[in-house]
């Protein structure tokens, strides 16, 4: 497909406020302007079907109607994007935006490529949700944050990045209790190494269960959701019996185990992209053939990237690992939108195109049912209803 053209009709905003708009520094409850979208295609990733020549209505910040064009009138200001693939806005369930360079241009380059909503699993100082928050208030453009504020794991462990690691039960639940008045949205516990150790000694474990089962109650007390970091197969079966809500990272997750994330709807979340590029040829081989299978079995997948790790803004990487687990093209976009929103705690409001759902919208150039690598190619963003001007980030 030809790249689209972006043609704006009627209701055209006055060139003061559309700077503010393209630039993404407006907040979208200040508006209640409407729009209307057009492309070649529309994928509804609910359904699993194609609309062509599809129409979507945007009034607010929210998804209005979406059909066939003939089948709902335009409103307002129109937007026709041509010969492209409309989709949800994608989400990145495991990103470091302080990792890789600064926040600010973290955000842009990972909202130019089209992840609308990401989950930052982990920073120093609490400046994840520092970032949260400047996003939050126009300060500059970037996705949608949810952050956990600082990495939580033992002394001397995987995640005690400048001293801040800490080791008891009790000083775990104390902070659990700090992140969650500092603002964080959820907890990120680190439980066990990295690959390597995993793949060697599948029993190994960085903090003990009851330190790991005390972060995970004193979150839900506090109604916060826990990823945790978990590789080693006692670490992920460990933390999926406490409760843990989401296990990161690709891992050698036994069958017993991922027969009771299936039940409960635990996600993992294999950033492999990222791990492939940190390990032996031998060693991803490994995890991945692991992987396949425990997909056959039932595992449930939600999209993370570990960005920061590698470079923010090629997010969409991942896709081809996922589909190399033996993903559809479907299934691996649902683990970016419909699944991924439930795994940052969104379900129903982002990564689906309905009535009623945040106007988180991207368009790409080609059809990502027939090459994955369209999402590598996105060409239009919205945002909460508001058209981001991609050139300017």
């Amino acid at each position: 497909m030809s790249a689209p053209t972006f043609l704006f009709r009627r209701n055209v905003l006055s060139p003061a406020f559309a700077a503010l708009v393209l630039l993404g520094c407006v907040t979208p409850a200040h508006s209640q302007e409407t729009r209307t979208l057009t492309a070649r295609w529309i994928l509804d990733v609910e359904r699993g079907e194609v609309i062509e020549n599809g129409i979507i209505i945007v009034k607010g910040d929210r998804v209005a109607a979406l059909g066939r064009k003939g089948e709902i009138a335009p409103e307002g200001q129109q937007i026709n994007l041509g010969d492209a693939t409309l989709l949800p806005g994608l989400i990145d369930a495991h990103v470091h935006l302080t990792l890789g360079g600064t926040g600010e241009a973290n955000a842009r380059a990972t909202l130019r490529a089209g992840f609308t909503t990401v989950q930052d699993l982990g920073a120093v100082d609490y400046e994840n949700i520092k970032i949260r928050n400047f996003i939050r208030d126009g300060k500059f453009p970037g996705p949608r944050v949810v952050a956990s504020g600082p990495w939580l794991g033992v002394s001397k462990g995987t995640c005690d990045f400048q001293g801040i690691g800490v080791k008891g039960a009790d000083a775990f639940r104390a902070r659990v209790q700090k992140d969650v008045d500092e603002g964080a949205d959820l907890i990120k516990v680190c439980a066990s190494g990295w690959l390597a150790e995993a793949a060697e000694r599948p029993d190994a474990c960085k903090i003990s269960e009851e330190e790991l089962r005390a972060a995970i109650d004193k979150a839900h007390l506090l109604k916060r959701r826990v990823a945790v970091h978990a590789i080693s197969e006692r670490a992920i079966a460990a933390a999926v019996t406490h409760g843990a809500d989401l296990i990161v990272h690709g891992g050698f997750t036994s069958k017993p185990t991922v027969a009771a994330m299936a039940q409960r709807r635990v996600f993992q979340v294999p950033t492999l992209f990222s791990l492939k590029k940190s390990v032996t040829p031998e060693l991803y081989e490994k995890l991945r053939a692991h992987l396949t299978a425990a997909v056959r079995d039932g595992l449930p997948i939600a999209f993370g990237t570990d960005a920061g790790v590698i470079r923010h803004g090629q997010n969409a990487k991942e896709f081809i690992e996922l589909a190399a687990l033996g993903l559809k093209p479907l299934e691996a976009i649902r683990t970016a939108t419909l699944k991924a929103a439930k795994a940052v705690g969104m379900a129903d409001q982002i990564g689906v195109l309905k009535g009623g759902a945040l106007a988180d919208i991207i368009a790409v150039n080609g059809n990502p049912l027939d090459d994955l690598s369209a999402l590598q190619k996105v060409t239009f963003v919205m945002k909460a209803g508001q058209p981001i001007n991609r050139d300017t980030l």
